[in-house]
């Protein structure tokens, strides 16, 4: 017994010694690969108006040793059919609306620069993909991560060597919501609108892909957002061509009555914010400068209950019809469309969140009850996606929501979008 003690003592001390040179050399040693991952929001699919259902998130990927690790490709599976929904290689992963750092970059990076966590920092990994409309929804997602060797990352574990050597981080599983996008109205009438900045799983837009920090954590309030701006036959939000001086009387949908998508409770406004003109170049002057308290313009929120939030972004000042606290009906005008804040022309931006604060929030799914794809047809109880151009019909739902381009120009024509 003393020997094997003495023995057990030498093998620690051993280890300690070895451990040290290691440290000495460079070298970490660890039981798995040294990442810890942060689910901020489990998804909510929601069905777009091509039938498919979105699945939309983000994860945070923590590097908590010293040297950095290139992250190499991500798999998700169905949890229970273990089933591959989607796969990012390299190539997706060096794309900045899949993955990024969240620490300032230099202008140029090389691909594989792109996919690096530096030691002791975090990097972001937005997730989108479609589940066909006769696939079945799951109800858990489960995650493998795969990261390129490093001679200065040592995994004391019996794992079986990959075939590419790479360094597997495996079982972390996200619980799909169970809950159901709210359905709701429309925020407008008629139309056309086009809707900018709406769902795009394949392309770097302001919405999908903002991360904002409030109260000590950062969240993606604008998720599911859409700005909806209101277009002619040919796609432009003014007549075209236009002179070199224009004004916010010129867009069509300026001035445009804003409506409760269901009913509700006004919990926020903000008015009085004064509005920006317009610039022909597409450049945003605003008319005070942006803070947290501006950005947004003159807006306002309505609380649907169960802690579903509607926002509505960059009113007209001195239009809102509403006050703090005022109950409101579905189809109630609330104000006009306006170009007040962080816009660089009239248009409504619109989203759903799940607390009553404008960008100190989870931006949520929701479907509209009722709408028209120009050119295509009606659809209802889906979300337009990506730049659709959309009518909305006439009043004829409950009134509760129910749970289950840049501009350019040319010489001879000019196109603001």
């Amino acid at each position: 017994m003393e020997s094997h003690a003495i023995a057990k003592r030498l093998l620690g001390a051993f280890a300690l010694i070895a451990s040290a040179q290691a440290a000495a050399q460079g070298v970490e040693e660890a039981f798995d690969v040294p990442i810890s991952i942060e689910v901020p929001v489990h998804p909510t699919p929601v069905t777009g108006d091509d039938g498919k259902r979105y699945v939309v998130y983000n994860l945070f990927l923590w590097n908590w040793g010293v040297n950095d690790l290139n992250l190499k490709a991500v798999e998700i599976f169905d949890d229970e059919r273990r089933t591959l929904l989607t796969r990012y290689d390299e190539k997706a992963l060096s794309q900045l609306h899949r993955f990024n750092a969240l620490i300032p970059q230099p202008a140029r990076l090389r691909a594989s620069e792109l996919r690096r966590i530096p030691g002791g920092r975090t990097s972001v990994l937005y997730v989108g993909f479609t589940i066909d409309a006769s696939g079945s929804v799951p109800t858990a997602l489960r995650h493998r991560f795969r990261f390129e060797t490093n001679p200065n990352v040592r995994l004391l574990r019996e794992a079986p060597v990959e075939p590419d050597l790479s360094m597997v981080l495996d079982g972390l599983v996200v619980p799909v919501a169970s809950e159901k996008p709210l359905v709701i109205g429309p925020p407008l009438r008629d139309g056309p609108w086009k809707c900018s900045g709406g769902i795009d799983n394949n392309s770097l837009h302001q919405h999908q892909t903002t991360l904002v920090v409030r109260a000590g954590k950062a969240r993606i309030p604008e998720r599911f957002a859409i700005d909806f701006q209101k277009v002619d036959a040919k796609g432009d939000i003014l007549p075209n061509p236009f002179p070199d001086e224009i004004d916010n009387t010129m867009f069509y949908g300026y001035g445009e009555e804003v409506l409760a998508v269901a009913d509700g409770v006004v919990s926020f406004v903000k008015d009085g914010i004064p509005e920006n003109v317009p610039q022909a170049s597409g450049e945003i002057k605003p008319a005070v400068p942006i803070t947290r308290e501006t950005v947004a313009g003159n807006h306002l929120a309505i609380d649907l209950g169960h802690h579903r939030y509607a926002f509505y972004a960059h009113l007209e000042p001195g239009s809102l019809r509403v006050k703090l606290g005022d109950k409101v009906r579905r189809g109630q005008v609330l104000g006009l469309v306006g170009n007040s804040g962080n816009a660089v022309g009239p248009h409504l931006h619109f989203h759903m969140c799940d607390q009553n604060a404008l960008n100190g929030c989870e931006g949520l799914p929701f479907v509209f009850d009722a709408f028209q794809i120009v050119g295509h047809g009606s659809h209802t109880l889906q979300l337009p996606l990506k730049d659709r151009v959309v009518r909305f019909g006439k009043e004829s739902s409950p009134s509760r929501a129910v749970l289950p381009t840049s501009p350019a120009n040319t010489a001879k024509r000019r196109h603001f979008r």
